[in-house]
C-alpha cells in the first residue's frame, strides 16, 4: 500500500514542477502582460520614490528635528530613495525596449533588497544601534511596499524569492550581536525621541497609503487581466464556430480585424475529392457510410498536420486545404506537393488494411496563386473564405484528374514555385472548364531526376 501511495506523491510532485505547455496565443498575451508589468513597477517605483521623499523632505525642513539620530535616519531615507528612484526609472526604460525582460524582474527585486537591508545593516553596526529597535527604522516601513510592488508581476517564486530573502536578512540583522542591557536599550530609545513625532509619524502614514495605493495597483491590473483573457477566450469560442480549427488559436483581436476586412494574399490550393464516391453511398448502410467518411477525414487531417496545412473546408467527401494562411512561408507549395504525397500513400495503406472492392481512388489538384482571404457575412453567419480565380482553378485541376486517369495533378505555377520541375511531367489534357488563361498541369514522374 505504501509503494502505490510513494509512486503518486513522486508523480503529483513531478506535475508541480513540470512547466505547463501553453499555446503561441497564450505565450504572446503573458509576454504582453510581463512587459506591461514592468512599466507599471519602474513608474510605481517612481511614485513611491517621489512621494516618500517628498514626505522625509517635509520633515526635514520642518524645524522641529533636532534629534541627531533623527537626521541621521533622515539623510539615509533620502539617500535610499533616490537611488530606489533611479531603478524604477531604469527598469521603465529598459521595459519599453524588451531589454532583459525575463530577467528584470529578478533583479530589480535583488536591487531593492540589498538597498534596504543594507541600509538596515548600515544602521545596526555603524550607527551601533541594537537589533531588537529594528522596528523604529523608517526603511523597515518601506519592505511591505516593496513587497506589494513585486505583486505586480504575478511571478509566485520571485513572490516567495523576495519574502525568503527579506525574512533571512532582517532575522541576521535583529538578532546578530550581544543582547543588550536594559539600561542600554532605554538610553537609545531617549536618543531615538525623534523618531516619534507627529511629523515622522506622518511619514509613516503616507507610507501605509503608499501601501494602499499599490495594491490597488496589482488589483486593477489582475482586474484588466482577467478582462483581457476572458474578451480573448470568448473571440476564440466564436471564431471557432465559422474558422478552420488550426486558424482560431493563433488569432488576436487585431489579427482577426484584419481577416474581417480582408486582404489578398499568395496562397497555394490542394483539392481532394473521393472518386466514385456515390457508388459507395449506395452499397452502404448510413452508419457504414458515417464511419466511412470520417476514416477519410482523419487521414486528411493526418496528413495535412505533417505538412503544416490548413483545412479551410470539408465538403461532403472532399477537402480544400490551404498552404500559406494566415503567414505566407517560402517552403507552402513544397509542402502542399508533400501533402499530397503523404495523402495518395495513406490511402493506399487504408487500401490494403481494409481491402475495398473496388478500392478508394481519391483525385488531387494543386494550384498556385493570389486569393481573397477574409471573413464574410454579418454577425449572425460569418464565414472564413477564399475566392478567386485561382481557387476555381484548383479545383477544376482535381476534376480533371478523372479524365487524365491520374490521382495527382498540380499546376506549373505551382511545380516553379516549389522547384520540383524535375520531378513531374507535363498532361496532355482539354482546356480547364471555366478557365480564361492556360494552364500547364504536371503529373509526378515515374522516373524522377532532379534538373532534368
Amino acid at each position: 500500500m505504501l509503494r502505490p501511495r510513494l509512486s503518486t506523491a513522486l508523480t503529483s510532485i513531478r506535475q508541480l514542477r513540470s512547466k505547463y505547455l501553453i499555446s503561441d496565443a497564450t505565450h504572446r498575451l503573458i509576454r504582453e502582460a510581463d512587459v506591461a508589468a514592468l512599466r507599471r513597477a519602474g513608474q510605481a517605483r517612481l511614485a513611491i520614490a517621489a512621494i516618500l521623499f517628498l514626505a522625509v523632505l517635509a520633515v526635514q525642513l520642518s524645524d522641529t528635528i533636532t534629534s541627531p539620530f533623527a537626521l541621521k535616519q533622515i539623510h539615509t531615507a533620502e539617500a535610499a530613495l533616490l537611488v530606489f528612484g533611479a531603478v524604477g526609472c531604469a527598469t521603465t526604460w529598459m521595459a519599453s525596449r524588451r531589454i532583459l525582460v525575463d530577467r528584470l524582474p529578478a533583479i530589480t527585486a535583488s536591487l531593492d533588497a540589498l538597498l534596504i537591508l543594507g541600509t538596515l545593516a548600515f544602521n545596526r553596526w555603524s550607527l551601533g544601534i541594537p537589533g531588537n529597535l529594528f522596528a523604529v527604522y523608517p526603511v523597515v516601513w518601506v519592505m511591505p511596499i516593496i513587497m506589494a510592488a513585486t505583486a505586480i508581476h504575478y511571478q509566485p517564486r520571485l513572490q516567495a524569492f523576495v519574502g525568503a530573502v527579506y525574512v533571512v536578512g532582517l532575522s541576521l540583522i535583529i538578532f546578530s550581536g550581544d543582547e543588550p542591557s536594559p539600561e542600554e536599550l532605554r538610553q537609545h530609545l531617549f536618543g531615538m525621541l525623534g523618531a516619534f513625532t507627529w511629523q515622522t509619524n506622518m511619514v509613516r502614514i503616507v507610507m501605509v497609503l503608499t501601501v494602499s495605493l499599490i495594491l490597488f495597483l496589482v488589483v486593477r491590473q489582475g482586474r484588466l487581466m482577467l478582462e483581457r483573457a476572458v474578451r480573448e477566450t470568448t473571440l476564440r469560442l466564436n471564431l471557432t464556430r465559422y474558422l478552420p480549427r488550426e486558424l482560431a488559436p493563433i488569432l488576436s483581436e487585431r489579427a482577426f480585424e484584419t481577416l474581417r476586412t480582408g486582404r489578398r494574399i499568395p496562397v497555394t490550393l490542394m483539392f481532394v475529392d473521393i472518386r466514385a464516391s456515390s457508388g459507395f453511398g449506395e452499397t452502404m448502410d448510413p452508419t457504414q457510410l458515417a464511419v466511412f467518411i470520417t476514416s477519410f477525414r482523419r487521414r486528411v487531417l493526418q496528413a495535412a498536420a505533417q505538412h503544416g496545412g490548413l483545412i479551410d473546408k470539408f465538403t461532403g467527401d472532399g477537402a480544400l486545404i490551404l498552404f500559406g494562411v494566415p503567414t505566407e512561408k517560402p517552403d507552402d507549395t513544397s509542402r502542399a506537393l508533400a501533402c499530397g504525397r503523404t495523402l495518395l500513400d495513406l490511402i493506399d495503406r487504408w487500401n490494403a488494411k481494409r481491402n475495398f472492392d473496388p478500392p478508394v481512388r481519391i483525385g488531387i489538384g494543386i494550384h498556385r496563386g493570389e486569393v481573397f482571404c477574409g471573413v464574410v457575412g454579418d454577425e449572425d453567419r460569418l464565414e472564413f473564405t477564399v475566392l478567386g480565380e485561382t481557387v476555381n482553378t484548383a479545383a477544376r485541376i482535381e476534376q480533371a484528374t478523372k479524365s487524365a486517369n491520374c490521382d495527382l495533378l498540380a499546376s506549373w505555377d505551382a511545380i516553379e514555385a516549389a522547384g520540383e520541375d524535375g520531378l513531374w511531367a507535363p498532361v496532355e489534357h482539354e482546356p480547364l472548364r471555366g478557365v480564361t488563361r492556360k494552364i500547364v498541369l504536371m503529373r509526378p514522374n515515374p522516373n524522377p531526376s532532379k534538373g532534368a
